[in-house]
């Protein structure tokens, strides 16, 4: 088993996928899967038709990331192509993408289905499902997939983005490409996995009952204008209709997801905007009767995390091991709040991969699976996968 990645930054599209291809190809002729993630290109159907024609046995999966992407090699902002490669003789890969009118779980169902049908492994559950869809119903695509299963299978993914929340995302797989709907691919890897899903920032003590609630949009706190108690506790006068994105990425909102020792650990919820009735939308959805909790965090907490997501990814027991490669999943949030830190958070990523091959895009929600086994969508996370052997 092995994994490569590749990366172009040439401005014409056609261009930067055959130089990215080209690099490739030097090391891993026919991968058995091949990831892509790109920015600041805008013809996903040129990106898909190329690699396909380079790759016609490869199961594919693309997304479009938000003003970059990190590799091994470094951070690349904004113009980039990016391909991530594993050939594994005894593993099996399947990739799908549905993109009808159908309802989210729906569509999640089918695209599931689909790709455990490309890898040839109908009837067997996976290690590993990674998840890229469109943003706006993450939790009913997870939960479609968890139903499906019946048993927790560890997912990764992330949301689809773009350069600035305009609805631009763009999805592919081998087959077609979709500006709205669900991409999957399963893993049957013939090696270890290890993960990890987590935020950095710590819970602060103003919480609040979630008292109404419409779609992603948090309408009351307390009985109260969620605007104005979001005010009270950061401190800051907000305005109608303004996006507090930048502001907020300081200050989200958590939820207990689970424990650990007796200690919660919490799943994020991103505020984008406040409403003309004071409500607050969010990147996730939030439910009635829910306990919310402010979180704080810092610039450098949001650099240094990403260095501690090793102690996550592998257990005390796990001493001597052999990295293959990874797969990590940022915040587009977070990227944009210490863009101009990113060289170090690349830095750190590659301590925590063990050095070894990893691709990572910015996206617009996070889904991972915590240390209890839950699988959870949330924003402003950093979710891991590291291939290895002992």
């Amino acid at each position: 088993m092995e994994i490569v990645t590749s990366y172009s930054t040439i401005e014409t599209t056609a261009a930067a996928v055959d130089e990215a291809v080209s690099q490739l190809k030097a090391r891993l002729v026919r991968p058995s899967l091949l990831l892509v993630y790109f920015s600041g290109h805008d013809n996903a159907q040129v990106i898909r038709e190329q690699l396909a024609a380079a790759f016609p046995d490869t199961q594919i999966v693309g997304c479009s990331s938000c003003q970059g992407i990190l590799t091994e090699a470094g951070y690349f902002p904004d113009q980039v192509i990016g391909l991530w490669a594993v050939f594994d003789f005894n593993g099996a890969y399947g990739s799908a993408l549905v993109s009808t009118h159908q309802l989210p779980h729906q569509m999640a169902k089918q695209a599931l289905l689909k790709a455990i049908q490309n890898a040839g492994r109908s009837g067997e559950l996976p290690s590993l499902v990674l998840l890229h869809a469109s943003p706006g119903a993450e939790e009913d695509v997870i939960q479609a997939i968890s139903q499906e299963f019946g048993t927790p299978v560890p997912i990764i993914g992330g949301s689809a983005a773009d350069a600035g929340v305009l609805g631009e995302w763009q999805l592919f797989t081998q087959d077609h490409c979709a500006s709205e709907g669900v991409a999957v691919s399963v893993f049957y890897p013939s090696c270890d996995l290890s993960f990890s899903f987590h935020s950095g920032y710590a819970k602060t003590d103003q919480h609040a009952v979630a008292t109404k609630v419409e779609g992603r949009e948090l309408i009351e706190l307390d009985h109260r204008p969620a605007k104005e108690v979001y005010e009270e506790w950061i401190k800051q006068p907000l305005a109608y209709g303004q996006s507090i994105m930048s502001l907020s990425a300081l200050h989200p909102i958590g939820r207990i997801a689970g424990t650990l020792h007796d200690l919660p650990y919490f799943k994020l919820a991103h505020p984008n905007s406040v409403t003309a009735r004071g409500g607050i939308t969010l990147f996730a959805s939030i439910k009635e009767g829910e306990k919310l909790y402010l979180m704080t965090g810092t610039e450098e907490n949001l650099v240094n995390r990403t260095g501690r997501t090793a102690d996550g990814l592998l257990h005390d027991s796990h001493q001597q091991i052999e990295a293959i490669g990874g797969i990590s999943i940022y915040c587009a949030g977070c990227m944009l709040q210490v863009k101009s830190k990113m060289g170090m958070v690349a830095e750190k990523m590659q301590q925590a991969m063990f050095n070894a091959p990893f691709i990572c895009p910015f996206t617009f929600g996070e889904q991972g699976q915590f240390l209890g086994g839950e699988n959870e969508h949330g924003n402003l996370m950093i979710s891991n996968v590291l291939f290895y052997r002992e």
